[in-house]
């Protein structure tokens, strides 16, 4: 997720590298943040928020929707996934253990490396037909992030994979959510 302004003269991004193994357990993948002077080389890979810290995940996390400039820093959206050992949510096809959701984070402004807050619980969660039954049922995606000038901010969702979906919320009480 490419940030729409540079720091420090650099771009900056946030990922989640895919590797075979995570840093904790197989499974656990994490969000990095690193720059690049031209888009192209991209360096100064660091770990930003590790999976072990997101009170709604126990499997993996990574970073969701671009990040959009606000007062008080850079506004996130993120996924958390965890996973059911004991029982599979609804899909349509079996062995499906995952529930997604949608979390936000808070970055410093001159210093996108430094969390300032976050989340502590899901902001988005499956509760609709559509975002619990479909090819992977309980699955929440933010994809997308626009604040208005108004202070309106639109999160774009995937749900269930199989739908894309639009809820809106102001900037402050997002804000307020970023502990």
């Amino acid at each position: 997720m490419l940030f729409s302004e540079k720091t420090d003269g650099k771009y900056v991004r946030l990922e989640r590298p895919f590797p075979v193994y995570g840093r904790v357990e197989k499974e656990a993948f994490d969000i990095w943040i690193s720059k690049s002077p031209d888009l192209r080389y991209w360096g100064d890979h660091e770990l930003l928020l590790g999976a072990e810290n997101v009170p709604y995940a126990n499997c993996k996390i990574g970073p969701a929707a671009p990040p959009v400039k606000t007062k008080r820093g850079w506004l996130t959206t993120t996924h958390a996934v965890w996973k059911h050992e004991d029982r599979e949510p609804k899909s349509w096809h079996g062995n499906w253990h995952k529930e997604y959701f949608g979390g936000l984070m808070l970055l410093d402004l001159e210093d996108p490396t430094k969390i300032i807050g976050m989340s502590k619980e899901a902001l988005l969660v499956s509760e609709e037909d559509y975002e619990i039954d479909g090819f992977r049922g309980s699955v929440i995606f933010p994809g997308g992030m626009i604040l208005e000038d108004s202070g309106e901010v639109k999160i774009y969702y995937g749900a269930a994979d199989t739908v894309e979906c639009l809820v809106t919320a102001h900037v402050d009480d997002l804000l307020k959510l970023c502990v």
